[in-house]
């Protein structure tokens, strides 16, 4: 453990101020690695203050980097605490994330979704903040189009988030009750030489 900790508190960091964007790569991929491991290994990226570099990545770098910044996030929100996937948002994971849903890559769209979807089930008291977030950065938007991809799982988990987080009861008796009014035009003909305003 006293290896992993040298590792984290130097290397990564190191590696990833390089400027030769294929180390910083492979410094993200490490975390990659790490942040699929346990709580507590996710706790330690998390004290080495890794995750600001990896948010960073996924939001600025070049694709391959985004890549592995993906799977970073994608692997705290399955492994984490509910406090440690709300650090994850704090530092703006989720709008770089949304933002990357629109690449051609379909595997990294998945592993995409199936963070923000961890996200929302792991933070059920911040829910409708997550929503917000998810919404006002655009992401909603990126979701809804997923539900057309040819890819099945895609589609159906981008059916499942909106779904299941934004789909509510409220939208749907908005629905019904527009379904109630029923605009006709009047066949009242206008009265001789027009209306005067």
């Amino acid at each position: 453990y006293v290896l992993f900790d040298s590792v984290l508190s130097s290397g990564i960091n190191a590696e990833y101020g390089h400027h030769k964007e294929t180390i910083k790569k492979e410094a993200v991929w490490t975390v990659s690695n790490v942040t699929a491991g346990t709580k507590d290994q996710i706790q330690a990226v998390i004290d080495h203050q890794l995750i600001p570099l990896v948010v960073t990545a996924l939001d600025t770098a070049d694709f391959n980097t985004q890549k592995e910044a993906a799977w970073s996030v994608s692997n705290m929100t399955a492994n984490g605490t509910p406090e440690q996937i709300s650090y994850l948002i704090r530092l703006g994971a989720v709008p770089a994330m949304c933002k990357l849903l629109s690449v051609r890559d379909p595997q990294i769209v998945q592993v995409l979704l199936d963070g923000i979807n961890n996200m929302l089930e792991m933070c059920k008291q911040d829910t409708d903040h997550l929503c917000t977030i998810i919404e006002d950065c655009g992401g909603l938007d990126k979701i809804e189009d997923l539900q057309k991809h040819q890819n099945k799982q895609i589609y159906k988990l981008a059916f499942d988030i909106i779904d299941k987080y934004f789909s509510t009861e409220e939208c749907i008796e908005n629905e019904e009750n527009a379904e109630q009014f029923n605009f006709q035009v009047n066949s009242t003909v206008a009265p001789e030489g027009g209306f005067n305003f």
